[in-house]
């Protein structure tokens, strides 16, 4: 009797250990970095990502209020802002959702080298999201001054995340210097014109270099000229 019951068992026994385990499954509605990486296709797709959340969008919302179209009155229009008014970092966005936009970036440029690309897939790719990091700190420092240069993914959790360590800002000199730097990058690998349609209205070297002039002008203007530049 024992025996037939084994016989019985034995093809059972067979399948069960002889398939891939039941819960190891491919998640099949999120990519793993190395997916995106090794993929021009979804490399793409994350810059997407990246351009629809810092770009600018049309004008409404708070913007109306700050002119004479309002329909009641505010301190914009009053003439009465103070520095307590402002209370995003310069976008229409939270404090939160500017810097996860940074953060986006940051792990975008440092693992997009870890793929097997073409070279100038992975310079065409990493100069559009180092555009949009200097934007967005661009942002940040025509509003606030110095502000804490992340230039790192950093965790979301855990005794190193941003919210816990309280990081020291940098002087506003180190962060246009930084600024500037990612658009000489910026313009250094990206094309003139994309030769690609399905690619135009993506940045390029030119609107790198755009950007970069309106930035040093910003910089030699009256709001960030003090006699000591050294103390900027």
């Amino acid at each position: 009797m024992k025996i037939r019951y084994v016989i019985y068992l034995l093809p059972l026994f067979i399948y069960i250990t002889g398939c891939e385990k039941i819960l190891d499954k491919t998640d099949l509605q999120s990519f793993s970095g190395s997916q995106i990486v090794n993929s021009l296709d979804l490399s793409k797709s994350y810059l997407n990502r990246i351009y629809n959340d810092n770009s600018p969008g049309w004008p409404g919302g708070d913007f109306m209020n700050c002119s004479e179209e309002v329909a009641g009155n505010t301190p914009y229009f009053e003439g009465t802002v103070t520095v307590n008014t402002v209370d995003f970092y310069g976008t229409s966005v939270s404090v939160d959702n500017i810097w996860g936009n940074l953060r986006a970036i940051n792990q975008f440029i440092k693992i997009i080298d870890e793929g097997n690309l073409s070279e100038q897939e992975k310079k065409h790719l990493k100069g559009q999201a180092l555009f949009f990091r200097a934007w967005d700190y661009f942002k940040l420092v025509r509003l606030y001054g110095g502000v804490p240069l992340v230039l790192e993914p950093q965790n979301a959790v855990g005794e190193d995340n941003l919210k816990k360590t309280f990081l020291a800002r940098n002087k506003t000199s180190e962060c246009i210097q930084q600024i500037v730097s990612d658009l000489d990058s910026a313009a250094a690998y990206l094309p003139g014109i994309w030769s690609n349609t399905d690619d135009w209205g993506r940045v390029t070297s030119g609107t790198a270099l755009a950007l970069e002039g309106r930035i040093l002008l910003t910089w030699a203007s009256p709001q960030f000229n003090p006699k000591d530049l050294n103390d900027r």
